[in-house]
């Protein structure tokens, strides 16, 4: 391999030795009324670090069995009461080219770590999860439980188990009354008859609304849940949910009419992140959402209508434009929403209960330089062979090596008890070009970092963006009708190794 340079600027990449948390992670959610296509579409970017594999794959039709004891990274069990569905799955490396040590627990023990989002052979569909945080009172009124169930297990439980979006939202809600959560989240749990939006910020309390059709809404790593009725029949909540927030002292709402103001009560208000700022200003942009002030909260959800009766989940967002699923793809070229932290991302569409009418569209590292190919999660059987390699990690390395693609980096290490910020180099694992991951982290790097002229920069998103027409165009001109599994499952890895074979050249050019 030529000695390659991808990055001329060092930038800092901070190593969690603890619990991997998907801390800038971004939500989207369109309902089918205010989407071009009628379909509902949501979809997350999972975001941790820079140069860390993440694997895409079929989880076969019972790969748990019933009875069998799950053991998840942090101390949360589950024994299955049932053989598991089929589903798909994204999730972290931990096969043989990491000796099967889990990147997240650093344990050796069968389990899948930090599956993140996926579809089952039911037609259940979760993206899991938006990392959050309530207020100190809060947590301390209701902890977080050490063994309770962690953000890297939900979605292995929830796909195995639920037939339907109501009762995965009744099962997650179910093991919070139990043995608890260990961190806060926001999840969407969604068929072809429902979609719910959940969010806890403490051990055990937590709420879930119905989603409706003419809603639009985003959620980058904040709670955006307001002012809910908690009679309403789009809300499903734990029973403490009021009397904690009262414990805690923070309690906004009206305990009498069953009312609680959820972001006030459990995180003292709201107030958009630099992400919001950015989406609202997309929404203004492409569907004449006017929304783009820093202070602005129309992204809060409630279902309270300006009498006080109850409603439909709604917020602030009023679409004139209806969005399209290329819309949605492009809300991930976002800057500070698809970056080089992605790890993948994920697009939903639901259109209906066929095998056909549920698409998930894949990417796979930096998300605006990625681009989304399309399966049919409930037909697919097996996914295209360069998403599920099993490599080595980016090694850090003090020294510059001698060949093989690379980029200096600085790393927080901890040094005599002490965070020390050293300076060095990350190296890509060799087989690079074999991963449809490690293909596209290094034409991020070498795109954001590699001191490239503006003219070069601009040609590879042109390449990019043409891969991502095309795929599209593929897809809307493919006949569904009477679409089998062989024939869906072998549809979508030619379209796969196509764009990964263009990625790989787009890598040559830059480094040549």
């Amino acid at each position: 391999m030529k000695r390659v340079l991808l990055m001329t600027a060092a930038f800092c990449l901070a190593f969690c030795l603890f619990a991997n948390a998907a801390y800038a992670c971004t939500l989207i959610y369109v309902g089918s009324a205010v989407s071009a296509d009628g379909s509902v579409i949501f979809g997350r970017s999972e975001d941790y670090s820079n140069s860390q594999n993440k694997l895409f794959y079929v989880a076969e039709e019972g790969k748990h069995k019933a009875g069998e004891l799950y053991n998840g990274c942090y101390g949360f069990s589950w024994t299955f009461t049932h053989d598991s569905y089929g589903y798909t799955a994204f999730s972290d490396d931990n096969g043989a080219g990491v000796d099967n040590v889990c990147p997240d627990c650093g344990q050796d023990h069968a389990h899948t770590p930090y599956e993140a989002a996926g579809t089952n052979s039911m037609g259940v569909t979760i993206t899991a999860t938006e990392t959050i945080n309530g207020m100190e009172a809060i947590e301390a009124a209701d902890p977080y439980e050490d063994l309770g169930i962690e953000e890297a297990e939900i979605v292995t439980v929830i796909l195995s188990e639920a037939a339907s979006a109501r009762q995965g939202v009744e099962l997650l809600a179910s093991i919070y009354d139990g043995a608890g959560a260990n961190a806060g989240s926001g999840i969407i749990i969604a068929d072809a008859q429902e979609a719910w939006y959940i969010e806890n910020v403490s051990g055990h309390q937590y709420i879930a609304l119905k989603l409706s059709d003419t809603l639009l809404m985003t959620q980058p790593n904040m709670v955006v849940i307001g002012l809910v009725d908690l009679d309403g029949e789009n809300v499903i909540c734990s029973e403490k949910l009021i009397s904690t927030a009262q414990q805690a002292g923070s309690f906004v709402g009206d305990a009498e009419l069953n009312q609680i103001n959820y972001v006030a009560s459990y995180c003292g208000g709201t107030q958009p992140n630099a992400r919001m700022v950015n989406a609202q200003a997309y929404f203004a942009d492409v569907c004449a959402v006017s929304c783009s002030a820093e202070t602005d909260t129309a992204y809060v959800l409630s279902n309270v209508d300006a009498n006080g009766g109850i409603t439909d989940v709604y917020n602030g967002f009023e679409v004139t434009e209806k969005l399209s699923i290329e819309d949605v793809q492009n809300f991930y070229h976002i800057s500070n929403i698809g970056y080089q932290r992605n790890l993948e991302g994920h697009i939903f569409q639901i259109s209906g209960e066929g095998a056909t009418e549920t698409v998930e569209w894949v990417a796979m590292n930096d998300n605006a330089l990625a681009v989304y190919v399309p399966y049919y999660p409930m037909l697919t059987t097996d996914v295209y062979e360069c998403y599920k390699l099993s490599t080595p990690e980016a090694e850090f390395t003090t020294e510059a090596p001698e060949v093989g693609a690379y980029y200096p980096t600085t790393v927080n290490r901890r040094v005599d008890g002490q965070r020390v910020a050293v300076e060095g180099y990350m190296v890509i694992p060799e087989n690079w070009k074999d991963s449809v991951y490690w293909t596209n982290d290094v034409v991020s790097n070498i795109v954001l970092y590699g001191g490239l002229d503006e003219a070069t920069v601009n040609a590879v998103y042109e390449k990019v963006y043409a891969l991502q027409a095309d795929v599209n165009a593929a897809f809307f001109a493919l006949d569904t009708a009477d679409l089998s599994a062989e024939a869906a499952t072998s549809w979508s890895a030619a379209q796969a190794k196509a764009v990964h074979e263009a990625m790989i050249a787009i890598a040559n050019d830059l480094i040549g």
